[in-house]
């Protein structure tokens, strides 16, 4: 019997490729390992939730998380929901992100983070993001703006 290889990025369109991330199929993204993101669910229309374990590391001189801490957690969740829109072989960089802090986050709880297009288009797509607290307490927002890109394949 012979094995399916797994999926890789460009190879499997963004939806069945994020899905797999959040599956655990394949390997988190390095980054998302480290930020302590954990993608719970990537629906149909791009609706994506997220599970974060912050650290202290990520904490700025006030013992609070870090505004840039929170808003890489907006920008790989606004990512994954904009690529899970796309075909195999196209990614969306982000060209444009607006970020608003609402609350002061603690890193002692986990932190929800959830995303969702707003726009899919054939070479731009709109997003949002919100990160809440264990609260349901609304901590962060926002929007991004991704240029829809064919990869190209090297070597």
């Amino acid at each position: 019997m012979t094995e399916e290889p797994l999926p890789t990025f460009g190879t499997v369109s963004g939806l069945e490729f994020q899905r797999a991330v959040a599956d655990g199929a394949i390997q988190t993204p390095p980054f998302l390992t480290l930020m302590g993101v954990r993608i719970r669910s990537v629906a149909p229309d791009g609706a994506t939730v997220c599970d974060v374990t912050p650290r202290p590391e990520f904490t700025n001189s006030g013992g609070r998380l870090h505004g840039g801490y929170l808003t890489a957690l907006m920008d790989c969740a606004t990512a994954t929901a904009a690529h899970s829109q796309q075909s195999a072989g196209v990614g969306t960089p982000h060209i444009h992100a607006s970020y608003r802090f609402l609350a002061a986050a603690d890193h002692r709880g986990p932190l929800v983070v959830t995303a969702r297009p707003t726009h899919v288009g054939r070479s731009i797509v709109h997003a949002t993001a919100e990160i809440h607290d264990g609260r349901g307490r609304l901590l962060a927002a926002g929007e991004t703006i991704h240029k829809v890109r064919h990869i190209r394949r090297t070597g």
